[in-house]
């Protein structure tokens, strides 16, 4: 019986998938590995339903060198209480969800704009990285953008819904997504690009801002009214707490219509991203060219070729436990 690579220490959360556990790590690992520090977050579910998860590892493959997306170390696969599991060996976020920020730290009162700006700076350029290869995440939002390393660096997690351009427009997808942080083209007509992303970074901006989500109130009993409003209601985003630069960022994040909403890549010259300056050296964009929009001068990148795969498991980096 080999020795195991990694020991569960406690639940982190559960979900339709299955669970998340943070495990220590064992000092003897295969060298031909990447060796697993002392802690990881381990995502598990029953081997025969794992598709999910495995489609979420092709997904993590591809962003691997991103430091503002998760990082996942490799699939295993145990034996437990007689059940086969299959699971994803992922980098602990120490510092846990930004949704956890909100609700431990300052609950109902919001973050500072420094730390939002921060992390939204970071999580603009997961976003950079994640649609140049032509995914879109389908469900960013404070629970899913997690804080790693000392730093608190913020980083993108849970691709569990995540599709690729070419998916989206070959298929019907459903609603996809968490209902609040879901972009009105999705709720009216079940379309996807990169842009229903952006949509939900203002919202999330907005929610870490102030504290309160932007589309719920004491009258919004049923997910279906929240549907109902972001469909065929304005956002309002005005408030107290947002400077006026917030605001603006969450305007031209916030745009009813799609083809109208700016890019990841135009957000990263916003002002109100100018106070911290994050180098991301995985962006590579192939040509630039300047355009004025909105009274800003905005640097487009020329999205790379898109990417077309076929999930499938990666036995080389499977290891079996008994």
């Amino acid at each position: 019986m080999a020795e195991a690579l990694w020991k569960r220490v406690r639940t982190l959360g559960r979900g339709g998938f299955g669970v998340v556990s943070l495990a220590s790590t064992s000092n003897i690992q295969p060298a031909a590995l990447e060796r697993l520090p002392p802690l990881i977050a381990v995502k598990s579910c029953i081997l025969d339903r794992s598709g999910s998860l495995q489609e979420e590892r092709a997904f993590l493959r591809m962003f691997e060198y991103s430091p503002y997306v998760i990082h996942c170390y490799r699939v295993n696969i145990t034996q437990e209480d007689g059940v086969t599991l299959y699971n994803l060996l992922l980098e602990y976020a120490s510092g846990g969800s930004l949704a956890d920020r909100l609700h431990n730290y300052n609950s109902g009162e919001g973050l500072s704009e420094f730390e939002v700006r921060k992390h939204t700076k970071n999580i603009v350029l997961g976003l950079i990285h994640i649609h140049s290869r032509g995914v879109i995440h389908c469900d960013i939002k404070p629970d899913n953008i997690l804080l790693a390393g000392t730093d608190e660096t913020a980083k993108i997690a849970d691709f569990g819904l995540s599709m690729t351009l070419e998916q989206s427009r070959a298929e019907n997808q459903g609603l996809k997504g968490t209902e609040r942080y879901m972009a009105p083209e999705s709720v009216a007509d079940e379309k996807y690009g990169t842009e229903v992303d952006i949509w939900a970074l203002g919202c999330t901006v907005y929610e870490l801002m102030t504290g309160t989500p932007l589309w719920e109130s004491d009258e919004d009993s049923q997910d279906s009214g929240v549907l109902y409003r972001i469909e065929f209601e304005k956002p309002m985003f005005q408030n107290a707490k947002l400077s006026n630069e917030a605001q603006d960022f969450l305007k031209r994040c916030l745009v009813k219509n799609p083809t109208s909403r700016w890019t990841a890549e135009m957000l990263l010259n916003h002002p109100f991203l100018n106070s911290s300056k994050v180098a991301d050296n995985n962006v590579q964009p192939e040509t630039k060219t300047t355009k004025k929009l909105g009274g800003y001068k905005i640097i487009l990148h020329r999205p790379q070729q898109k990417i077309v795969f076929k999930t499938q498991p990666h036995n080389r980096e499977v290891i079996i436990e008994h």
